[in-house]
């Protein structure tokens, strides 16, 4: 069971050691391309801190909207397929500039926030995703929620998939994750979190805590 865990999202918890700390204790880093937040000099430092942790990195791309960090709907609203293709193909490339840079090869890409959601329900948007990364590059990974459309919308575009779970995000009786504007929607208990990866590792490859989360460092140690 690979841990994952969303990184380059914050100033602070790069320059205070959080995120250095949280590299010790996870095999993937999902580095933020400097879109939904973060900045251009966040996500080259994030790389070459994954390089120094010997931690496989990859592209976080998400929609260009830090008021909200990259967690409001825009599909339909203000972004097409044609868009989103656009957009997570930029975001992908500069990833993949940073981590050549830092010396890495981009091992995955996992969408971020709404177009992560939007994907899972959403054979369009999953389809576009797929496609913004095959402009850049073809053998990486593709992480997506477990059970959800863009599993099999990722596979038919040709890419290997990581099947995902969360260990720090309630779920819908659907299968797809309770929003974060719903009362009990994140898990802040390392034993909940526990528990829950134990019940949801027979269906997934990764498990993701939120570098964000309440107790994301006691929860990755219980994890481990």
């Amino acid at each position: 069971m690979l841990i994952n865990c969303d990184l380059g999202e914050s100033e602070l918890m790069a320059a205070d050691g959080r995120q250095q700390k949280i590299l010790t204790m996870i095999q993937l880093a999902n580095v933020c391309c400097g879109a939904h937040a973060g900045t251009v000099d966040l996500t080259r430092l994030t790389m070459r801190q994954c390089y120094e942790a010997k931690v496989r990195a990859g592209a976080h791309p998400g929609y260009p909207d830090p008021n909200h960090f990259g967690r409001r709907p825009l599909f339909g609203s203000e972004y097409d397929a044609q868009q989103i293709r656009e957009l997570v193909s930029e975001q992908v490339a500069f990833a993949k500039e940073a981590a050549e840079a830092a010396g890495l090869a981009l091992y995955h890409v996992k969408p971020h926030g709404a177009l992560y959601n939007e994907a899972a329900e959403n054979g369009e948007v999953a389809e576009a995703i797929a496609i913004g990364v095959r402009k850049v590059l073809r053998d990486v990974f593709l992480i997506g929620l477990a059970k959800s459309v863009m599993i099999g919308v990722f596979r038919r575009q040709g890419f290997v998939v990581l099947r995902e779970a969360f260990a720090d995000r309630r779920y819908t009786a659907e299968g797809l994750l309770v929003p974060r504007t719903s009362t009990g929607a994140l898990i802040h208990d390392p034993e909940q979190a526990h528990r829950q990866l134990l019940q949801l590792k027979q269906f997934s490859d990764t498990i993701c805590v939120h570098s964000d989360s309440p107790n994301s460092l006691q929860i990755l140690r219980a994890l481990n």
